[in-house]
C-alpha cells in the first residue's frame, strides 16, 4: 500500500514547483541547476529527485501547474462556428472578436498566479520562452493546451476566407495572435515610449483596435467599424 503524502511532504512539493517556475524563467532549462532550485525551495535537492523523477519531470510539473492555475478565457469560449449554413459567417465575426477578446485578457491578466507577485511575471516568462522553443519532452503537454485555442480560432477563419489555403489560414492565424502577444511581451516599452506606467488603462479600447485591425486584414468588410459600447 503506497504511503499518503503528507501536508509537509505536499508544502515541500510546491515550494520546489515555484522555485523552478522562478529559476527556469530566469535561467532555462539548461541554465538551471537542482542545487539552485532546491536552494530557492529551502529543501533538500534529492527531494527533487524524490518527487519529480529528476530535473525534467520539475520542469514538466512546473508547466502543468502553470497551466492548471493561469486565466484561461479562451478555453471557455462558445464551441467554434459551423463551416456553413444560414448565419455561419456571421456567427465566425462574433466567435472571432470573441477570441481576440478572451485572448487578450488572458494575456493581461498576466497572471498564471499573482499579478502582484513575482511568481506570476515568472510564470508569464517561462511559457514565453517555452513557446519560442518547445522542449521535445514538453511538446505533447503544450499542443494539449493550445490545440482548442488554436482549432477555435482556425475555424472561424474558415469560415470567413474559405478562399485561403491551410498555410494561408495558419498566416492570418499567426498574425491575430502575434500582435497581441507582441503587445503584452513589450508593455513595458509601450509604456516608456507613451510616459504612461499605467497604459493601459482602458483595455476595452485595445481589444476594439486588434478586433478592427484583423477584421480589416482579414477583408471583412461588414464587420467594421466597430461599434463602441
Amino acid at each position: 500500500m503506497n504511503a499518503q503524502p503528507t501536508d509537509a511532504s505536499l508544502d515541500t512539493r510546491l515550494r520546489l514547483i515555484e522555485a523552478a517556475i522562478l529559476t527556469f524563467a530566469e535561467k532555462g532549462f539548461d541554465g538551471a541547476g537542482i542545487r539552485e532550485i532546491a536552494l530557492r525551495a529551502k529543501a533538500n535537492s534529492a527531494l527533487v529527485t524524490y518527487h519529480f523523477s529528476g530535473k525534467e519531470g520539475l520542469y514538466l510539473e512546473a508547466l502543468r501547474y502553470i497551466f492548471a492555475r493561469k486565466a484561461c478565457r479562451v478555453a471557455e469560449l462558445a464551441t467554434a462556428p459551423a463551416l456553413e449554413g444560414p448565419g455561419a459567417r456571421k456567427d465566425a465575426i462574433q466567435r472571432l472578436k470573441d477570441h481576440i477578446r478572451a485572448f487578450m485578457q488572458d494575456l493581461m491578466a498576466c497572471d498564471p498566479l499573482d499579478p502582484q507577485d513575482p511568481l506570476g511575471e515568472a510564470a508569464m516568462a517561462l511559457m514565453a520562452r517555452e513557446m519560442q522553443a518547445p522542449r521535445a519532452t514538453s511538446s505533447a503537454l503544450l499542443m494539449e493546451q493550445i490545440r482548442p485555442h488554436v482549432d477555435h480560432l482556425m475555424q472561424c477563419l474558415q469560415v470567413l476566407r474559405p478562399d485561403l489555403s491551410w498555410g494561408e489560414l495558419l498566416n492570418m492565424g499567426m498574425s491575430i495572435q502575434g500582435q497581441m502577444l507582441y503587445f503584452r511581451n513589450s508593455l513595458g516599452i509601450s509604456r516608456l515610449i507613451r510616459g504612461d506606467p499605467n497604459f493601459p488603462e482602458d483595455l476595452e479600447e485595445v481589444i476594439r483596435h486588434f478586433t478592427d485591425f484583423s477584421l480589416r486584414g482579414l477583408g471583412i468588410p461588414e464587420a467594421f467599424p466597430q461599434p463602441r459600447n
